[in-house]
């Protein structure tokens, strides 16, 4: 069965959607030029990421206009990330030199999840009589744009968090634990070693890739996850063992592969949700597979209307 074409957005919905996704990419910085405290201006960028994803679904509503908005603002990252290490190159410092702050990081990740979770709120809440196979296609459209964002976003986090910052110290000793939980413990104590931050980004820095490569591919199970999290674990390690750029925890691996299942796990909860609250007519919401309403023709087999 083909994916026939519903409406796209006009070009003043375009425009409006590549407006709001410039007002998110600028808002972390506006924060910073508003208040000092780091954590109100967290809280400033998420507050108002709902007002211009709210305000800008009102006007629209469309689907497609949070993921032209969210393209729009990760596309932007990239760009400014593409002239910043080409202004460090050209000027061979690290004035230009981009840098990700744990502050760049957290609101890249809410400007994202504010409009993601806003269209999935809306999908949740769609009531039988709103649920058409027109309205699942351009949800499918929007869930394209969105996974294609999260893709770009991450791929920034990895290369400026975990490649990029890498400095070897071939000569150096080299730590490694295999004690389970020992470094999970000095973690939660606060230890100069590790901190509870610490402890967090190592438990979610699998999850968006597990969340996307679960939506990309309808068959990924919670399995594929726990193999993708210890092969990606051990391989990390392994690197930081070579290059002996930090010390090698066996804790470290088995966070990663909690990331992965909780990337997964969000899937199947979101999906599993919008099963009940559609009374089994969406069966499977986060996925790019086009799955066409199923009704009943007078109590006999189901057919497929399209």
């Amino acid at each position: 069965m083909t994916l026939l074409p519903s409406q796209k957005l006009t070009i003043g919905e375009f425009l409006v959607s590549l407006a709001a996704g410039l007002m998110l990419y600028l808002l972390p910085n506006d924060a910073k030029n508003q208040f000092e405290s780091e954590v109100v201006c967290i809280g400033f960028v998420f507050v108002t990421s709902i007002v211009i994803t709210a305000v800008m679904y009102l006007i629209i509503k469309r689907y497609e206009a949070l993921g032209t908005a969210l393209v729009t603002f990760s596309s932007l990252c990239i760009i400014n990330l593409t002239i910043s290490v080409i202004s460090g190159i050209i000027t061979k410092g690290t004035k230009y030199w981009p840098k990700l702050t744990e502050y760049n990081i957290i609101c890249m990740f809410i400007l994202w999840v504010v409009p993601f979770l806003f269209g999935i709120t809306m999908r949740l809440l769609t009531g039988q009589a709103a649920d058409t196979n027109d309205s699942r296609r351009k949800f499918i459209r929007f869930m394209s744009l969105s996974m294609n964002s999260l893709l770009m976003i991450y791929g920034i986090v990895l290369i400026l968090r975990m490649i990029i910052p890498t400095a070897p110290n071939m000569q150096g000793e080299r730590i490694i634990s295999v004690e389970p939980l020992a470094y999970l413990k000095e973690c939660l104590q606060g230890s100069e070693k590790g901190t509870l931050l610490v402890l967090i980004w190592n438990s979610i820095i699998l999850a968006p890739l597990t969340f996307y490569l679960s939506v990309l591919i309808p068959h990924f199970r919670i399995i594929h996850g726990i193999i993708l999290g210890l092969i990606l674990g051990v391989a990390l390690e392994g690197l930081q063992f070579l290059f002996n750029t930090e010390a090698v925890y066996l804790d470290d691996v088995i966070l990663y592969i909690i990331g992965a299942m909780l990337g997964i796990g969000i899937k199947y909860a979101i999906n599993g949700l919008r099963y009940l609250l559609s009374q089994g007519r969406d069966p499977c919401m986060l996925t790019l597979e086009y799955i066409p309403i199923p009704k009943k023709n007078r109590g006999e087999a189901q057919v497929i209307e399209d």
